[in-house]
């Protein structure tokens, strides 16, 4: 005799149920599928009733599940792994094609070369210089628009985020990557928090990528100059960077070794663009050039350079007294760019005395001073590149002061 429970209970479900066999079960199952993933939603964003006095329809909440529910679709299918299918020409045809689309419309090829999973940083330099190309018009207006509106940098960044911590780390360390991006980043306004991301990603590496931060920093500050905010934001970014150092404790005992290469940089800038207090903040300035008398001396050649260029205040007395303290053999042994910096920043402090101060009797000691460090064996081949730097007008100044530089 057969025995029977006397619960009557049911026999436990398969594990591994199967598959829907009609089509009446497959839409139970997507009606059961579809319920759960509501509630999901509506568990994470709950929904909030917004009242709508004109008495039409309901407005749209933001904070809805099917709002969710659509962007996060949208993102999906924004991907170009839904978007784009890679092109698939011929082996005889296709090294010629890719050069023509490459230089037509690198940033669709891009796109492609995501899709396909076959993106390298090469090709991802190639891209953006391309794209560079085609924003650059004669007259080099309209640039930094053109940038713009190519979205490079986005798809760029958004590619690189992407990939595991190897990778980024790899392309980050390559300085023609960060040379090429950071200008499209600049251009579309989106380094504040990816750029810093980066660097405080470097900076927790070893040695090596420390030379990848110096890099990857000295190439945004001039790419910002150049096709982003100008010179004022580029200041600006420079010292949260510096904040960023100080306060991190694998950065803080090399910060100096970080940033003064950098800050060094945006003095060459200033030396070149002579920044007015409309283009920079006053405020701003000083305070660059506290973090600049922290890492070099107030008797360096450095801090010289950023007191005389100073957009309200220029001061020459720095670098009076590093002059004063200048000997011949010396100035001897800094090397050809040393000495041209020295005499450029000489000639600005020159035309501060003379024009801005009317101290013509520092200005003929300072002149002298400089003169005196000059032996007859170099000072052609020396004043000749700092020639090429002065303006007429400081030309005029020199002969006034019978500064015989040749």
């Amino acid at each position: 005799m057969k025995g029977s429970s006397i619960f009557q209970f049911k026999g436990w479900p398969k594990i591994h149920q199967p598959l829907p066999r009609t089509p009446r079960e497959s839409q139970q199952l997507l009606n059961a599928l579809t319920s759960s993933f509501r509630r999901q939603l509506d568990h994470a964003y709950p929904a909030s009733h917004v009242p709508n006095h004109k008495g039409d329809r309901q407005l749209l909440n933001t904070e809805s599940s099917a709002h969710a529910t659509d962007k996060h679709l949208h993102d999906i299918l924004d991907s170009p792994l839904f978007r784009l299918v890679p092109q698939k020409l011929p082996p005889v045809d296709r090294p010629s094609d890719e050069k023509i689309r490459m230089a037509e419309t690198p940033m669709v090829v891009f796109d492609e070369l995501v899709a396909s999973g076959s993106v390298t940083v090469p090709a991802a330099v190639a891209c953006l210089k391309s794209q560079l190309l085609l924003a650059r018009s004669p007259d080099d207006h309209g640039v930094s628009e053109a940038m713009d509106a190519s979205k490079a940098a986005s798809k760029v960044v958004k590619w690189v985020w992407a990939t595991d911590d190897d990778s980024r780390l790899a392309s980050l360390q390559s300085r023609a990557f960060t040379g090429a991006l950071t200008k499209f980043m600049a251009a579309e306004g989106i380094h504040s928090t990816t750029a810093l991301d980066w660097l405080r990603l470097l900076i927790s590496q070893k040695v090596p990528a420390r030379q990848a931060f110096t890099h990857l920093l000295e190439n945004f500050l001039d790419a910002e100059v150049r096709y982003g905010h100008g010179f004022g934001s580029a200041l600006e970014f420079y010292l949260q960077v510096c904040k960023l150092c100080i306060a991190s404790p694998q950065a803080n005992v090399s910060a100096r070794s970080l940033l003064v290469a950098a800050g060094a940089q945006l003095n060459r800038i200033a030396m070149d663009r002579k920044p007015s207090v409309e283009s920079v903040s006053i405020d701003l300035y000083e305070h660059y050039m506290d973090v600049i008398a922290t890492f070099a001396s107030n008797r360096s050649l450095l801090f010289s350079s950023v007191a005389v260029c100073h957009p309200a205040k220029p001061d020459p007395r720095p670098f009076i007294r590093l002059a004063e303290t200048c000997t011949p053999s010396k100035f001897q042994k800094y090397n050809a760019v040393r000495q041209d910096a020295f005499l450029r920043i000489g000639c600005d402090a020159l035309r501060i005395l003379m024009v801005d101060q009317d101290d013509y009797r520092s200005a003929t000691n300072l002149a002298q001073q400089m003169q005196n460090l000059l032996p007859d064996t170099t000072k052609s081949t020396v004043t000749e590149t700092t020639r090429s730097h002065t303006s007429r007008d400081e030309d005029y100044l020199l002969s006034r002061l019978d500064l015989n530089l040749t």
